[in-house]
């Protein structure tokens, strides 16, 4: 066990925060049925080589705050004071991660922690005033790309999921006391990016897809599992072949779970749904999304599948990276489920304003009863709409004005279908 205390002494001199208040720029909102306002959160957000994303409510205030981390490098935090905003704070240093991160509550204390890589930083409740407290629980975990938090086990406790080209495909046990090294169990061999978490066989059980194949979670508790390469999806092209992104969910709502998948580290990659045909996961066949134009599009480094227009059915959301371009200036997108069983997706462009993005997360950020997004950038290109510069944004969808209840948090068990215990 390696324990790290990031806390600082003298934080009032030395821990830095920073009031952003860019929202007095506003981008126009988008036309037609899908209407966003964007907002900068952070115009000037140092460096490239940001990832680590995620959205949760780290000061217990109600409002969500934004997480994003630097590779071997810190992680920030933004609180967020209203809408357009927000202080700039640093959750901790050297991170083992390079674009896996995840916001969860590791210790069960109510303060809501962060993972990434093989490293867990505690929230020690005051997040505004202390570092969070680094704990390693496994020291040889490195550049993780994909971290998922999962039940794999089904022991009604969260475990961690992580994969990268540069490690296998494997899972953790969070254990009673976390500051303890936590057990690993391997799955497969890994590939740079790609794992989507679901029932994919229909035994009740989750199982993982990775890019061209899924494992088989054949005890329903994690230790064994079966390789099965029949997923007709990933580009094995250099330099990280196979690499994708991956959600798992009953997209034609015929009671199974289907695979929503970008590739993500190329330009002109695809964006699809895989219909899982037998319901077992013996075959599947690729519905790609439209494209509004025949350009190639730059890296599709994002993908939110989530009910954006509030009508109980799962759209689909990417935007084009700035560091992987396409032909034309990057955009942001959001595929309707016209139909709401996946079988007529229309494309709506969202934000066309030379901004890109990467590993965008989805939330309600204003809490008006809609889904939001929230993120920024691996790699600024020069001639971007920021002045070269990398930036933090926020696209406020204004398809909701006012709600009075709704938590803030992205819940995509709703598309999910429930799964019989064993």
């Amino acid at each position: 066990m390696v324990v790290e205390l990031c806390i600082m002494k003298h934080f009032a001199l030395l821990f830095a925060i920073h009031t952003l208040a860019f929202g007095a720029l506003p981008l126009p909102a988008a036309p037609g049925g899908f209407p966003f306002q964007h907002h900068f959160l952070d115009r000037q957000l140092p460096g490239a080589s940001w990832a680590q994303t995620a959205l949760a409510d780290l000061d217990r205030d109600g409002r969500l705050d934004y997480i994003t981390g630097q590779t071997r490098a810190p992680i920030l935090w933004y609180r967020q004071e209203t809408l357009t905003r927000w202080e700039r704070h640093t959750l901790g240093t050297n991170s083992p991660s390079d674009v896996g991160g995840a916001a969860l509550d590791v210790d069960g204390d109510g303060w809501v922690d962060f993972i990434a890589g093989g490293a867990w930083y505690r929230n020690t409740g005051k997040p505004r005033a202390e570092l969070f407290e680094r704990i390693l629980f496994d020291r040889d975990l490195a550049a993780v790309h994909d971290l998922v938090v999962a039940d794999v086990d089904e022991d009604g406790r969260p475990d961690v999921l992580t994969m990268s080209d540069r490690n296998n495909l494997r899972w953790y046990r969070i254990p009673r006391d976390p500051r303890q090294p936590w057990p690993r169990h391997d799955i497969g061999p890994g590939v740079h990016a790609g794992i989507g978490v679901g029932d994919l066989d229909g035994d009740g059980d989750l199982d993982v897809a990775r890019s061209n194949l899924w494992f088989e979670n054949a005890d329903g508790k994690g230790t064994r599992w079966v390789a099965h390469e029949n997923i007709p999806f990933g580009n094995p092209r250099q330099p990280f072949p196979l690499g994708t992104h991956c959600v798992a969910l009953d997209v034609d709502r015929d009671g199974d779970t289907d695979l929503v998948m970008t590739e993500n580290e190329i330009k002109a990659g695809r964006i699809g749904w895989l219909e899982n045909l037998d319901g077992k996961g013996g075959a599947w066949t690729l519905h790609a999304l439209p494209q509004g134009d025949a350009a190639a599009r730059g890296a599709y480094h994002s993908l939110v599948v989530a009910d954006f227009d509030n009508d109980g059915d799962p759209d689909v959301f990417s935007c084009e990276m700035e560091g992987i371009p396409g032909d034309k200036p990057p955009r942001w997108f959001i595929w309707e489920n016209r139909d709401g069983r996946g079988g007529q997706f229309v494309e709506h462009v969202i934000l066309d304003a030379n901004l890109g993005g990467h590993l965008i997360v989805a939330g309600d950020v204003d809490k008006d009863g809609d889904l939001d997004l929230v993120g920024k950038l691996w790699r600024p290109r020069k001639d971007n709409a920021n002045a070269g510069r990398n930036h933090v944004d926020l696209l406020e969808n204004r398809r909701v004005t006012s709600s009075p209840t709704h938590t803030g948090f992205l819940d995509s068990r709703r598309f999910r279908k429930s799964r019989p215990r064993r």
